[in-house]
């Protein structure tokens, strides 16, 4: 069964601790250009987490001249890093900018939802979902978004039956 290291971007504060733990986790090491996770700011007050999607249409596996990477049982696409030669195929190939190069072995290196960083979110945004709990979760934020716009709706409504009494 696929994990998915799921971050709401409404929640996250950009505090980037997570890229502190997923790079101490992996490599002993306090240093964001080790982490297999990424925090980028958006906007001001909108910050994202990037981590691996684990596509169903994987480009990164298609693109990598070497097949160093593949999908394992649990549906997660990992690394080999003793066959990667570090062209950055895969990281080209991403979508979502959610493979790196390490700046040391200059090998791929991306999150395989180990799920170590969700333990240290300060405002527990992140989460590993499955599949099952991912859909409902998006079904959740779709409902939660038209309850928002029509709650809008009628205090526009309000307001203007207001002005006008």
């Amino acid at each position: 069964m696929r994990r998915f290291l799921y971050a709401d971007p409404t929640v996250c504060v950009g505090c980037r601790i997570c890229e502190a733990i997923c790079s101490f986790h992996w490599e002993k090491t306090l240093n964001p250009k080790k982490a297999r996770i990424r925090v980028r700011r958006v906007d001001p007050g909108l910050d994202v987490v990037v981590a691996c999607r684990n596509c169903d249409q994987a480009w990164c596996i298609e693109a990598c001249p070497e097949e160093a990477l593949r999908r394992n049982r649990q549906g997660i696409i990992v690394v080999d890093s003793k066959k990667c030669r570090g062209c950055g195929a895969c990281v080209e190939a991403c979508p979502f900018g959610a493979i790196f190069l390490h700046p040391d072995t200059q090998k791929a290196i991306k999150c395989v939802a180990c799920g170590f960083c969700t333990n240290y979110c300060p405002v527990n945004t992140l989460r590993i979902l499955t599949e099952e709990e991912l859909a409902v979760l998006k079904q959740q934020k779709v409902i939660q978004h038209e309850c928002s716009n029509l709650l809008d709706e009628l205090r526009v409504e309000r307001d203007i039956k207001e002005r006008k009494s």
